[in-house]
Formats: C-alpha cells, structure tokens, sequence
C-alpha cells in the first residue's frame, strides 16, 4: 500500500490558554481556514497509547528539556477503527519530524504485548517501520498510558500549516486497551486547552495576527508527560 507510510517535516508551537479563549480563536479561525477532513461541530475524538521504554528514557528527557527527544505511541480516531497509526515524533526544539505507519488493528494489539516482531511485515513498504522497530526492541518500548482528547483542526495550504485545538484532554494509566469501549479517565485539563501550530517554513502573516491578539505565552507541554501523573506522583 503506498499510503502505509508517512514522513513529515515542521516546525510546531505550543500553547495553554483559557477554554473560553479556545472558544474565540475556534470561531475566529472558522471564519478563514477550512476545517479538516474529520472536524465536525465539536471535532473529534483522539485516543493515544504511549509506549516507553523500560527506563522510561522519553518521559525523564522531557521533564529534563533535553532539546533533542522522542516519543512513540499508537493513535485511533474511533474505538472501532479497524487500522491504528503508529508514530514516532522527535523534536528537536521547535523542529519536529514524525513518521507515521499504519498497522491492522490486530497488529497494534500485538504490539501492545510486546510482541514487537509484527512490525517486520512493513518493511518493505517503510524504511520507517524499521527505524520504528528497532528503536522499541532496543528500549524495551511498553506500553505506559492511554490518553484521549477532542480535536478541531484546521488546515491551510501555504507552508503546509495546520492548527488544533485539543480539549477535555483525559488520560488512564491502569486501562491501556487502546480498543476499550468505555475506560475509565482521570480528566487533565477541564478548564483550559492546548493550541499547537504546526507549518513549514514560516507561520502566515493574517493567522499570527489573529493569534497576536490573544498574547499566548508558547510553552513546551506534554500531554505524555501530564497523563503520567500516577507515574509522577509515586515514582514507579
């Protein structure tokens, strides 16, 4: 499948801001940008299952604010999807690169058990897949929580811009079925949301002047990390 695979390049900005702020950028970006493919009224649902590995090298290299790291979890937009995404992100400050693979949902479940050796399947179609694999054999990649949030996006062609705006951001580290029909969360963030900018290059000029009226302090959060509290909290 020649779609089995993605790369992409691009810087990407960070933001906390007040849900009602949320609720005016959303009604201002509506009025200019289109949204994407899957954003209704309220977006849609995403739900992540973040791998670590066994010394849990991500997580301490972000609260560390080593420049250079990475994250690797499976993504679904629905409970009932019959693909999974399967992403490894690095930063590299505000550069980001992440490869992408899409994977049956019977492999992402495999995968879950640590059965890494599903993976080989993809080689052919992506070096990816093996750059993937290889980096969750030699960290001895688990998985270490589930977290779920509803998404606006929108997109814009110049400079491959995109924009989201994450809320009622949840997150479970005792049910990591990334299928489960009804887990139970911890709620993270209710009163507020995270706004990510991502683009090529530069930023266009009329979408930095509409986010210029809010003066948003750029942060460097961490779903990840915030789903982690348990982990945080007891030092497992």
């Amino acid at each position: 499948m020649a779609d089995t695979a993605l790369s992409v390049f691009r810087n990407e900005k960070k933001y906390i801001l007040p849900f009602r702020n949320a609720l005016s950028i959303r009604g201002k970006l509506d009025e200019i940008l289109a949204r994407d493919g899957h954003s209704e009224t309220w977006g849609y649902m995403v739900r992540s299952l973040y791998f670590d590995s066994v010394n849990n090298i991500d997580y301490k290299t972000k609260l560390a604010g080593v420049e250079k790291r990475k994250k690797i979890r499976l993504r679904i937009y629905s409970g009932a999807s019959e693909k999974c995404k399967l992403e490894m992100k690095a930063k590299d400050g505000d550069l980001q690169h992440k490869v992408s693979l899409w994977i049956s949902r019977e492999d992402a479940q495999e995968l879950t058990k640590l059965n890494y050796g599903v993976l080989t399947k993809y080689f052919d179609e992506s070096q990816d897949a093996i750059l993937i694999y290889t980096s969750m054999v030699m960290g001895g990649y688990r998985p270490v929580v589930m977290v779920e949030y509803d998404r606006i996006a929108y997109t814009y062609p110049a400079y491959d811009t995109r924009i989201t705006i994450d809320m009622n951001v949840r997150s479970s580290e005792s049910n990591l079925d990334l299928f489960s029909e009804k887990p139970l969360y911890t709620i993270l963030m209710k009163e507020e949301a995270v706004l990510e900018v991502k683009y090529n290059q530069k930023l266009v000029r009329f979408i930095s002047d509409i986010l210029r009226q809010y003066h948003l302090l750029q942060c460097s959060v961490s779903k990840y990390c915030m789903g982690r509290k348990v982990f945080c909290d007891f030092e497992f």
